[in-house]
């Protein structure tokens, strides 16, 4: 999605002067419980759009996720039966108009996955596509939940050089707060979005995570975490050590930080790799600077940033915090 920098500029603006502050904290646009009937994109995906259009109803009712089991003792279900003359056994806890959703979504479910464990290239490449999708919001996503807790959403006082569209907040190599900064720009301009109305980027995202899903359901193996996203977790858990640091804040927020990130890395096996690949590249960048800081006899500052990363490999004592 390409905004006008004026565009973004003027989101940006529109959210500060809502509250009357310089800079006001933008809200998180927050999955809906209950998503409308047309929650999925089909124009995102092509390819995949009759299948999405066929489950639209199950989405709407499931979250706007596809769970694996929900199809279970509906395999067998042929487009255009209608109702079955019995209500299979795995199904009977299911309302009337969570049955026939599913009724409605079962062939094409059948079909896509025939397809798609097939090696369908077209599929293949949009299943890809999605996943990258995902990867990319999953990051964002925990990044901001990480700054929230911090206090940096937006940071206070605000970066010096960084313009209200400046939303190149994937740049981790920079200062913390002005990848806070520009991820505040970011969302700014996805909540005031100039091309295709508020929540337009989200739709898309929620249709590449039921993607996702349906790929991980139905057994394809989805791909290694992108570069992208595993240098990204590299370079921000250095960022993070060495604002933390700066910022001599407490092992309480500290850990709260780390656990914000981590849990809005979200759920599911292609979460699952990104929250190992997080976890590893913070354990290993923390030690290597507890070790530096207890060599120069900077006290506290060792047994700060162990208690910060610790995994729960280490004794035990923490779990991961809650899949959302």
């Amino acid at each position: 999605m390409t905004v006008q920098g004026s565009s973004a500029a003027a989101a940006a603006a529109e959210v500060r002067a809502a509250s009357g502050q310089e800079q006001a904290s933008v809200p998180v646009v927050p999955v809906p419980v209950a998503p409308p009937v047309d929650c999925l994109e089909e124009t995102a995906f092509r390819h995949f759009a009759p299948l999405l259009g066929a489950c639209q109803g199950y989405a709407a009712r499931s979250g706007c996720r596809f769970r694996s089991a929900s199809f279970d003792g509906l395999e067998h279900a042929v487009a255009g039966a209608g109702a079955p003359a019995a209500v299979p056994a795995a199904r009977a806890k299911d309302s009337g108009p969570r049955l026939a959703a599913k009724l409605t979504a079962a062939p094409a479910v059948s079909d896509f996955r025939a397809r798609l464990n097939a090696g369908d290239e077209m599929l293949v490449e949009e299943v890809d596509r999605a996943f990258r999708i995902v990867m990319a919001e999953s990051v964002r996503n925990a990044m901001m939940g990480m700054f929230q807790t911090l206090e940096m959403f937006p940071p206070t006082p605000p970066p010096l050089g960084i313009s209200d569209d400046d939303c190149a907040y994937e740049d981790v190599t920079a200062p913390l707060p002005a990848v806070a900064q520009r991820l505040y720009n970011d969302q700014a301009r996805r909540v005031s979005d100039a091309c295709g109305g508020p929540g337009v980027v989200q739709k898309r995202a929620m249709t590449a995570a039921f993607l996702v899903d349906f790929a991980e359901a139905v057994g394809y193996r989805l791909p290694p975490v992108p570069e992208t996203q595993s240098s990204m977790l590299k370079e921000i858990s250095t960022r993070i050590q060495e604002e933390l640091k700066r910022r001599g804040d407490s092992e309480e927020v500290q850990i709260r930080a780390r656990d914000a990130f981590l849990g809005g890395l979200g759920a599911g096996a292609a979460a699952e790799g990104l929250k190992q690949e997080a976890q590893k590249w913070w354990t290993d960048n923390w030690r290597s600077v507890a070790w530096a800081a207890a060599g120069m006899a900077v006290v506290g500052i060792a047994a700060v940033a162990t208690a910060v990363l610790s995994n729960r490999g280490d004794d035990g004592r923490r779990r991961n915090r809650r899949e959302l």
